[in-house]
């Protein structure tokens, strides 16, 4: 039986190579900003953001106020990259593990952060669970996700991934944080505040077959997760 995990790490390896930690983090930045803006980071001590890619969340919890962060990817090529990244110095710490067991202690992060990760994991359960366990009583979770059954343009990303992902519903995530430890979960479908890209600019590919496909994401919106640990 294949592991699932080298699969994955293999597979974030050879984007960290292709620089797409880059344009990831890019894509990402102003829906995980506006998430970000109404969650209070002045007085938390410890964040971890599972599925790091290059450390841009890290760094950002920390200019944010957060006393210490660590990320953690399944891929050492990424951990490599953040690493030359660092800011921070001690204060910010990257480690390769995936997101179901995590060498920490229990109760001792303040906030965990996971954007367009999850879908990944081949336990999501045990990851939400695992993070309940590091989390202090109170500590906030941050999720978001571009791929998931609400919103159906991201659907055809699917076949287009080289590795097998977990189509979620909002209802399933709810459901599913709800029975792993975590309580006051808000959903909220987020859309980038940037200038869409014009037809004229854009180039089709596997994961945007057509420009409709591109607006139908824009106009539906990131899928923003927050919760409370139990």
């Amino acid at each position: 039986m294949s592991n699932p995990y080298k699969k994955l790490a293999t597979e974030f390896d050879e984007w960290a190579q292709n620089n797409r930690a880059e344009s990831m983090a890019n894509g990402h930045w102003d829906v995980t900003m506006q998430m970000l803006d109404d969650i209070d980071l002045r007085s938390m001590s410890n964040s971890i953001d599972v599925g790091c890619g290059n450390g841009w969340l890290v760094r950002e919890l920390l200019n944010r106020g957060v006393e210490n962060g660590v990320g953690l990817d399944i891929s050492p090529e990424m951990i490599a990259v953040a690493n030359q990244a660092n800011q921070f110095g001690d204060r910010e710490r990257y480690v390769v593990g995936n997101g179901e067991t995590i060498d920490l202690p229990d109760s001792v992060v303040d906030c965990i952060t996971n954007i367009e990760s999850l879908y990944y994991y081949p336990k999501p359960e045990e990851a939400l669970k695992e993070w309940a366990r590091i989390a202090k009583s109170g500590a906030k979770l941050a999720m978001m996700m571009d791929l998931y059954v609400e919103n159906p343009a991201t659907h055809n990303w699917i076949d287009a991934l080289e590795v097998p992902v977990r189509l979620f519903s909002m209802r399933e995530l709810k459901h599913l944080l709800e029975r792993n430890g975590w309580s006051e979960v808000q959903m909220v479908q987020r859309r980038d505040r940037r200038p869409m890209k014009a037809k004229e600019d854009f180039v089709a590919s596997t994961y945007w077959p057509s420009y409709e496909h591109y607006v139908s994401y824009r106009e539906t919106g990131s899928l923003c997760i927050t919760a409370v640990r139990q």
